[in-house]
């Protein structure tokens, strides 16, 4: 049984895929905890990942964009292959690394960033273990400038709209779709780091499917953007979901241009995603810090867009989860789902004042 893992991080991202066969994807990896704080309530992602991934080798890390908060750690937990200082033992593996275009040719990364960069570029190069998604006129520029042939790269780039080939639902049980970036959103003079993440839509399973997208830190017009487009080609299908990893830890930008007073009314584009397009039973996940008690609050997680997923998930008969609440924000835990053969989820009610699970199932599905 394929299983997704949501990890409490405060405003950041860190999500586990296991898959049935053995594979393991790892989307984002920021391990924020403060060893030196005994109040820090977030997790030791390194103990976690640990404790669940017993092979020496992550089938794929995926980093959707350089941010901190995408990234921390990453460089003490990861065998890398661009610099020996970074191989020592009982580092992980990673077989393939998944990046956006701009963190290729990005050029102001000074410091986690920069090593993920590196071997990002060193992997690039060698022409192997890496997938990057879209292809500016900015990555050829930076592959002549490097004396990188591109057009013999071109098996490692992965356009949106496109299914990424590591994976397929006959071999391993699972799709992976790339919603974006665009080349559009990856300017040609500066680059934003959340407009250029990768965002991703999962097909589990080949009957009774289940769906989940990963939205990392894109903002509402980038989502705009995707939709129409998505709309346009027929693909209708690639924003259906049962899980929905929601963009920027619940910050409104990733719904509408104006926060709302009570509530975030989302771009007429975005609504038809989330109320048409989820299933009965869906989830929808925050990778957040607790929601706010007030509606002043100026950094994520937004109360008024909080609001707004929850009558969604309430629309929908499923629930609004937030990383750092769960199963209570005294004492948060992984939040594990289960992908279930006859379509649907199965989250795994986590225990606050013990290491157990007990399986809660939602009722099966057709289709």
């Amino acid at each position: 049984m394929h299983k997704i893992t949501f990890f409490p991080l405060g405003n950041a991202d860190s999500s586990l895929i296991e898959l049935s066969n053995g594979k393991v994807i790892q989307i984002d990896f920021a391990n924020m905890k403060d060893p030196k704080d005994k109040d820090d309530k977030r997790v030791d992602l390194k103990a976690e990942l640990d404790s669940r991934v017993t092979k020496d080798t992550f089938d794929v890390v995926c980093f959707t964009h350089l941010d901190n908060d995408h990234i921390k750690g990453s460089s003490d937990y990861f065998h890398l292959l661009h610099d020996k200082k970074y191989q020592t033992e009982g580092r992980k593996k990673i077989a393939e690394m998944w990046v956006s275009a701009s963190a290729i040719i990005e050029d102001e990364c000074e410091e986690e960033d920069k090593i993920i960069q590196a071997e990002a570029r060193y992997r690039f190069k060698e022409g192997k273990g890496i997938k990057v998604f879209s292809r500016p006129k900015k990555l050829k520029d930076w592959c002549k400038n490097n004396d990188v042939d591109f057009e013999s790269r071109r098996l490692l780039i992965v356009d949106a709209g496109t299914i990424v080939n590591t994976f397929s639902l006959a071999t391993d049980g699972v799709e992976f779709f790339a919603q974006s970036p665009f080349v559009s959103h990856i300017g040609e003079t500066e680059i934003d780091r959340n407009s250029s993440a990768i965002t991703l839509h999962l097909t589990f399973n080949n009957s009774a499917k289940t769906e989940a997208v990963f939205g990392a830190d894109i903002t509402w017009d980038v989502w705009r953007d995707i939709i129409l487009v998505t709309k346009a080609k027929g693909n209708e299908t690639r924003l259906e979901w049962d899980i929905f990893h929601i963009s920027h830890h619940c910050s409104y930008t990733a719904l509408s241009e104006d926060k709302g007073e009570k509530k975030t009314v989302p771009d007429e584009e975005i609504k038809w995603m989330f109320e048409k397009q989820g299933r009965k039973g869906s989830y929808i996940v925050s990778p957040s810090k607790p929601i706010p008690t007030s509606y002043d609050d100026t950094q994520p997680p937004h109360k008024q867009a909080a609001n707004y997923y929850a009558d969604v998930a309430e629309q929908w008969e499923g629930e609004f989860k937030v990383t750092m609440e769960y199963p209570k924000e005294s004492e948060p835990k992984p939040m594990v789902f289960k992908i279930l053969e006859d379509g649907g989820t199965e989250l795994e009610k986590a225990v606050a004042t013990a290491s157990i699970y007990i399986g809660s199932k939602e009722p099966p599905r057709a289709g």
